[in-house]
């Protein structure tokens, strides 16, 4: 065959396979039979758990309590206008990197603020031109009243003592603070506004911490590069090629990624911060998202309906076996900077969040598994309908154990990417796999690999079953 042949070829089983997905399927498929009423059953089950679950907001103000401890919740753009190397401000001996910035957005537009960094390989790549996200922390206070009278700490000298009104803050509505002699600049009048940064006291009790004049100055810090046109394009581009690929199909298993984004930020995000287990916002809201996602993406079939109850079987066992393990291996979940953070909030399992991850991360690629197997066995019974649910059965797992063996090394090395920084550490620090497997922090990351996987093996065996014995008896459909 010479290369227009093979060219030819070649292009006639591309634009076979582009039309697969777009050939009409018989109506036998569109019958739900029993697997469609038990999927219905467990739709109606998850429909229930999540409105017994759902966010009231009650809690939501205490979120604030993020802002009073200095962790920034605005940001404004701003241009990078000009980058020297001099001797930095507290120690003229050592070089750092001074960065003016003029804020484009926010309250002080046009602004220009003056930053240092020091030396090394932490500095950020800054260029003359770039846009930057600037963290901003507005003032939450205002002086009512300055008193002068003897220091708590030394009654033989005099402190100005600030009367100060605080908003939206978890504390009474006004509290003092003693300034130590010669601190008053001249910043401090009434009524003008400050930043009050809080600790929390010994008796639970959140506390001031210091006070601080209003200024750009204190108020804006660099926090990162404006990156969001990247994004926007990146996001285009993939919406792109799933819609060409895919056609209509590709087009609902968008919609499919967008309920999935929605019931994560409207349903399983809010509804963990509102106080609910975490375990149980997991369970329902990941099969929240498998219903939206499967059905939409691949119609409401049998087929479907045999994916969705593999799911459901796949991620309970998950679920069980996650909380299981995880109290046998005694975690605090304190596993990083944020969740040390979320301690400060009574209502936040801590613990259960780490459950929640572990169901989370395996129910994407449960939903895989499960589709995978369940359309594997469907063309199966297509291309031979002498097939029996024994033969099925066989032939289905003979293409499960191909993926699975791909799946497990796929949760691995996501997983490991995630942690690798860590991992290099662990290295360099010389301890042994032993010591190393043992911390918390990959120990976290063994249970999640090896507990997502069981729970993709076992949802083989299950989906292919339920697939074979429906195929079978429900007369398998048949491409035209």
């Amino acid at each position: 065959m010479d290369d227009r042949e093979s060219e030819v070829a070649s292009e006639a089983a591309l634009d076979e396979w582009l039309q697969y997905g777009d050939r009409p399927e018989d109506d036998q498929q569109a019958r739900w039979g029993w697997p469609g009423w038990l999927a219905f059953a467990l739709g109606v089950i998850t429909l229930v758990g999540m409105i017994a679950l759902w966010p009231t907001g009650e809690k939501s103000d205490d979120a604030e309590a993020l802002s009073t401890l200095g962790v920034p919740s605005q940001f404004h753009e701003a241009k990078v206008i000009r980058i020297e190397e001099s001797g930095c401000s507290g120690a003229s001996s050592i070089t750092c990197t001074k960065v003016d910035f003029e804020l484009a957005a926010g309250p002080d537009v046009g602004f220009v603020l003056t930053q240092e960094f020091g030396q090394g390989a932490t500095l950020p790549d800054f260029r003359v031109g770039q846009i930057a996200v600037m963290s901003y922390i507005p003032a939450n206070a205002t002086i009512r009243q300055m008193i002068d009278e003897p220091c708590s700490f030394d009654e033989t000298q005099t402190c100005r003592t600030l009367s100060l009104v605080i908003a939206d803050a978890d504390t009474a509505d006004i509290v003092n603070y003693e300034l130590f002699p010669g601190e008053d600049d001249g910043s401090y009048f009434v009524g003008a506004a400050v930043i009050v940064d809080f600790i929390e006291g010994d008796d639970g009790e959140f506390e001031v911490f210091s006070v601080t004049p209003e200024s750009p100055r204190r108020q804006y810090r660099f926090a990162d590069f404006q990156r969001r046109s990247v994004l926007v394009w990146l996001t285009l581009l993939f919406a792109a090629v799933v819609v060409w690929l895919g056609r209509w199909r590709g087009a609902a298993a968008l919609g499919g990624l967008v309920a999935s984004v929605g019931i994560l930020l409207l349903f399983i995000l809010p509804a963990i911060l509102d106080g609910r287990s975490p375990v149980l916002v997991a369970v329902f809201g990941s099969a929240g998202i498998a219903f939206v996602a499967l059905y939409l993406a691949h119609g409401f079939t049998r087929m479907t309906s045999v994916a969705v109850i593999g799911t459901m079987g796949a991620l309970a066992l998950t679920a069980v076996l996650s909380a299981v393990v995880v109290g046998m291996s005694e975690f605090s979940g304190l596993v990083s900077e944020e969740s040390s953070l979320l301690t400060l909030f009574n209502d936040v399992d801590v613990r259960g969040l780490l459950l929640a991850g572990i169901v989370l991360g395996a129910a994407g690629a449960i939903d895989d598994v499960t589709v995978t197997q369940a359309s594997a066995v469907w063309e199966l019974k297509a291309a031979n309908k002498d097939l029996t649910a024994s033969d099925l059965f066989r032939r289905g797992m003979k293409v499960g154990r191909d993926h699975i063996a791909s799946m497990v090394n796929t949760l691995l090395l996501a997983y490991a990417g995630a942690s690798l920084p860590l991992m290099v550490l662990f290295v360099l620090s010389a301890q042994s796999l032993g010591t190393v497997a043992n911390s918390e922090v990959v120990a976290v990351e063994i249970v999640r690999t090896l507990v997502g996987s069981i729970g993709l093996v076992a949802a083989v065996p299950f989906t292919t079953w339920l697939a074979a014995v429906t195929a079978d008896g429900g007369g398998a459909p048949h491409h035209h």
